[in-house]
């Protein structure tokens, strides 16, 4: 069974998308997404479609009316997928970060989703402001996410990696984008965890590679 299967999305300053709100909750998310990868069991197939449920809701300790709760919205909700992809494009087209986008990849194939964020920087100093920028900006356009996960490459060596964090969605909603060049450095990048940072010192050679092209 594939985990992690990433959709590639190439971000366009220009593209113009109508944001859709998900009526999706990321609890909801998860349980949604676990059933349906427990459905896949061949212990679950082989039981009484009628007690599928419970006995999912069981193992994994969800309140069975809960989990038909979260059932019912998902498949309500739609293509939350491709909502979510052209909801967080959009919300990040409107940032400051709109020229100097590079790749977005949305991961929804687990019950943790997560969404990763690259942009092509210029000066060190500006990483903080432009990855609380990134984060505040995807916190909202995307309910379901569990993980959001930014990373930045040199634009003017762009297979250079040279910043990388993961943030909450909860921590990314703290931050105010107003604010964000007053107390990026000094309060928000606190709520960032596993920061590497050229602008720091920090050695980020073995995350070089191939970055996309910017558009």
């Amino acid at each position: 069974m594939r985990w992690s299967v990433f959709v590639v999305v190439a971000l366009s300053s220009s593209a113009a998308f109508s944001e859709e709100k998900i009526d999706l909750t990321e609890a909801e998310f998860k349980m949604f997404r676990h059933t349906r990868l427990a459905l896949e069991d061949p212990r679950v197939v082989a039981m009484k479609p009628e007690a599928r449920l419970p006995a999912i809701a069981k193992d994994a300790g969800f309140k069975l009316k809960d989990l038909q709760k979260a059932m019912e919205r998902a498949e309500a909700a739609g293509d939350f997928k491709a909502r979510c992809e052209a909801n967080v494009k959009e919300a990040l087209a409107a940032s400051e970060l709109k020229s100097q986008l590079g790749r977005l990849e949305v991961d929804t194939d687990a019950a943790h989703a997560v969404i990763y964020v690259q942009w092509f920087n210029e000066e060190a100093k500006d990483l903080p402001v432009q990855a609380c920028t990134a984060a505040a900006a995807v916190a909202s356009a995307c309910p379901i996410a569990s993980t959001i996960s930014v990373y930045a490459n040199d634009k003017a060596a762009p297979k250079v990696r040279v910043f990388q964090a993961l943030i909450s969605p909860e921590g990314a909603r703290r931050i105010n984008k107003e604010k964000v060049k007053d107390y990026a450095e000094t309060r928000y990048m606190k709520l960032f965890e596993k920061v590497k940072s050229v602008a720091n010192g920090d050695d980020l050679s073995a995350e070089n590679g191939t970055a996309a092209a910017q558009h």
